[in-house]
């Protein structure tokens, strides 16, 4: 597979060479990171067949995108509309997979103490990266692609589909453009650190931009009539380069060549080569220059202020409160300490906030008739409300155990604990504390604020519930010691299934609370019945043995 797309790289080896790039380097560089990456997924793959389906896997479910997206656009008529929303959606998926992806890759400074010294030049070093993210931003885009191409294959011959296949990659070019210019920007603006931490909050509000719509459109979809959907051409279209492709689309399948699809066609064509001339040329010395900086911001000293106030006061008082030894207690505060520290851990536990909202505004707009407060309060869906929060509350614990830097979590087994549940409980309670009791706080406030206190058990019942089946899927799992594995794809499978499993608990539970909720006083008898098994499974936790942690 390296050597046929190093072997691609060939037909374009002389405008490579035009843009100051050392060829005969360039295929080094890239042979390198390509066998690293296939070096990577095997080793920490603990189950090989996964780790080679991972990436068909992964096509696949784009390919599935791709398809919901093209089978709304089979009902437009008009090809300069379907083909304007079919390309926003590849450079908007692009520019979302780039940022979440292969931010890493792109600012990535371990390159440069290994190449950097050699007589490699920057234009070449960036060129790199940028072919070695374009490889699979390549891929990744012809996969969302592919239900279009065979329907622009059917409709419009050989031809368009062969035009629509090159359009796609310059467009996937001048993303990865445009892209670079956003970090370049924002790296002349902010250090290295608070540059990582607005790409994570970035990443986290497009996820929840992603769920709101994926909600929202097909609800929308019901009051616009999308087949007589047109566009007309203004003078901001020429600025906007979904519109450039698609006009050369329309071009092509009507044989129209007047001066706007000219344009459209020259743009599509010309700017996104021209983009990449122009990053190789003028920004690679910059962009180099940029992530040294980073480097430095990184390693200088902060200065420590000396404050009379304990920073951590509260921390202290809500740990003595629910924990019962040192080492629990030492757990706890590590925990509620480092979770708001690990960008990878907020990036995947704070879109659950914004999934809650979304899901909650979901329920109690559903009818297509207009809010009313009353009629909300006449039904029952505060039981939708309360049991959104379980997706949090898993989120929270099967995220605990990955980290960027596993590395250091040699220090559990160097500590004298008799029995390793100790941590285990203590951070089970610090993220349960921190996360999941305020957001169900806040929710039952709102349930007490519409339904009234005739709800408050349903709140409790519905909170210890969650309590419950999560400490029961956190013990059940292969228990690993907080912020201690490496996070890599290879957990999906798991995950999935424990998502499924989730999912079912959460029908399970919310079936019975309805039940129940038909039983006079039964919530009443039933919550003193959650907290002693409740007790009994933290119990067990506590009292895990050092050999489970082993295996």
């Amino acid at each position: 597979m390296i050597k046929i797309i190093l072997l691609s790289l060939l037909p374009f080896k002389g405008i490579i060479r035009a843009m100051g790039v050392d060829f005969e380097h360039l295929c080094s560089i890239l042979k390198v990171k390509l066998m690293m990456d296939n070096r990577r997924s095997l080793s920490l793959s603990q189950k090989g067949k996964e780790s080679k389906n991972q990436l068909l896997l992964q096509s696949f479910l784009y390919a599935v995108m791709g398809m919901l997206i093209g089978i709304s656009l089979t009902h437009i008529n008009s090809p300069l509309v379907s083909y304007t929303i079919f390309f926003s959606f590849i450079m908007v998926m692009i520019a979302m997979l780039m940022i979440s992806e292969f931010t890493n890759i792109l600012i990535d400074t371990r390159d440069n103490s290994i190449l950097m010294p050699r007589p490699i030049s920057s234009r070449t070093i960036v060129m790199a990266k940028i072919i070695h993210i374009a490889i699979y931003l390549t891929h990744m885009s012809l996969s969302l692609s592919v239900f279009v191409i065979v329907l622009t294959l059917i409709n419009y011959g050989v031809l368009a589909t062969i035009l629509l296949f090159f359009l796609i990659i310059l467009a996937s070019l001048f993303t990865l453009f445009l892209t670079n210019i956003f970090y370049l920007g924002l790296m002349n603006v902010v250090n290295g650190q608070k540059l990582k931490d607005i790409i994570v909050y970035f990443q986290i509000a497009m996820a929840i931009l992603f769920m709101g719509a994926y909600q929202l459109m097909p609800r929308m979809m019901d009051f616009i009539n999308i087949s007589d959907m047109t566009m007309s051409i203004h003078w901001w279209s020429y600025f906007v380069p979904p519109i450039w492709m698609s006009g050369t689309m329309d071009s092509f399948i009507y044989g129209t060549y007047d001066l706007s699809h000219f344009t459209f066609i020259a743009s599509s064509l010309l700017v996104p080569i021209l983009s990449l001339f122009f990053v190789i040329k003028v920004l690679a010395p910059k962009f180099n220059k940029a992530l040294g900086q980073l480097d430095v911001a990184g390693s200088k000293k902060t200065k420590v202020k000396t404050e009379n106030k304990d920073p951590n006061k509260f921390i202290n008082k809500v740990s003595q409160l629910v924990t019962k030894t040192k080492e629990e207690e030492a757990a706890f505060k590590m925990v509620w300490l480092m979770s708001g520290r690990e960008r990878k851990y907020k990036q995947t536990v704070f879109p659950s906030f914004g999934y809650i909202l979304i899901f909650c505004l979901m329920f109690a707009f559903k009818s297509k008739e207009a809010f009313n407060l009353e009629t909300l309060a006449a039904s029952q869906k505060y039981l939708w409300f309360i049991y959104t929060s379980i997706f949090l509350a898993f989120s929270i614990t099967q995220q605990l155990g990955y980290s960027d830097e596993p590395k250091s979590s040699w220090f559990y087994r160097s500590l004298p604990l008799s029995s390793p549940g100790q941590i285990l409980i203590g951070s089970f309670k610090s993220v349960m504390m921190k996360f999941y009791l305020p957001t169900i706080t806040i929710i039952g406030s709102v349930c007490l604020y519409i339904w009234g206190i005739q709800v408050l058990d349903d709140i409790i019942f519905g909170a210890l519930s969650i309590f419950l089946v999560t400490s029961l899927l956190f013990s059940w799992q292969n228990p690993q010691f907080p912020f201690s594995v490496e996070r890599n794809t290879q957990d999906m499978g798991g995950n999935f299934m424990k998502g499924m499993l989730l999912m079912v608990s959460g029908g399970l539970l919310g079936g019975l609370h309805y039940g129940l909720s038909f039983i006079p006083y039964s919530l009443f008898l039933a919550i003193p019945i959650l907290i002693l098994l409740l007790y009994f499974n933290l119990k067990a936790l506590r009292n895990i043995s050092w050999q489970k942690i082993n295996d």
